[in-house]
């Protein structure tokens, strides 16, 4: 009865071990809309000069992704 008992122990670890190791290699890919929604949240909404390095030759212009009418312009500096 003992050599049962463990025999079915041993049996349900390896199972149970089995499905742990199947589940973790599991690999998840990002269809390419949820890949487009994260770009577009990444993309900041207001454009930023702030980067811009002083340079006389350049013009720096940060563009607004959807409000051409929000573009900043800062002269005299680029990227």
């Amino acid at each position: 009865m003992k050599k049962i008992i463990k025999i079915a122990f041993v049996a349900a670890f390896a199972a149970v071990t089995g499905y742990g190791v199947y589940t973790n290699q599991r690999t998840e890919t990002m269809s390419d809309l949820m890949l487009a929604n994260v770009e577009a949240l990444a993309t900041p909404e207001q454009p930023n000069t702030n980067d811009c390095i002083s340079d006389p030759n350049y013009d720096c212009e940060a563009l607004h992704p959807t409000d051409p009418s929000q573009d900043k312009r800062r002269d005299n500096a680029r990227w």
